[in-house]
């Protein structure tokens, strides 16, 4: 029973391999550095309040392209939680790291926008 498990295992993990070798798609471009540069190190906010604000906005502007992202609700519900404790530095860093994954979930619809096309309608 055991040979015939791991038999069927390699059988199907070497199909898998075969069949994404034959159907190659080409990678995406890469982004410019210093497009990649901006997601990479941003400067932190300046206040909480600062920080907050741009992380709503940007949570509402990917929820709008309908690309949010579950995690920025999370980050930034943390930093509302960090905020009422009183530490304000972890608060930032929080706000901060959730209007960055509502940026990121923007840029993706953005991509998906076209991409879609090259899948679906590629040969």
């Amino acid at each position: 029973m055991k040979r015939l498990l791991m038999l069927s295992l390699l059988l199907s993990l070497g199909a898998c391999g075969e069949s994404a070798e034959k159907g190659k798609t080409p990678a995406p471009p890469e982004p410019e550095a210093a497009e990649l540069e901006k997601y990479v190190a941003p400067a932190p906010s300046a206040s909480y309040e600062e920080a907050h604000a741009a992380a709503v906005a940007a949570i509402e502007h990917s929820a709008e392209l309908g690309h949010a992202w579950s995690t920025s609700d999370a980050l930034l519900k943390q930093a509302v939680t960090a905020a009422a404790d009183g530490d304000e530095e972890q608060a930032i860093q929080l706000a901060d790291a959730a209007r960055i994954q509502a940026e990121l979930a923007a840029r993706q619809a953005a991509l998906e926008e076209t991409a879609w096309r090259e899948r679906v309608l590629s040969d």
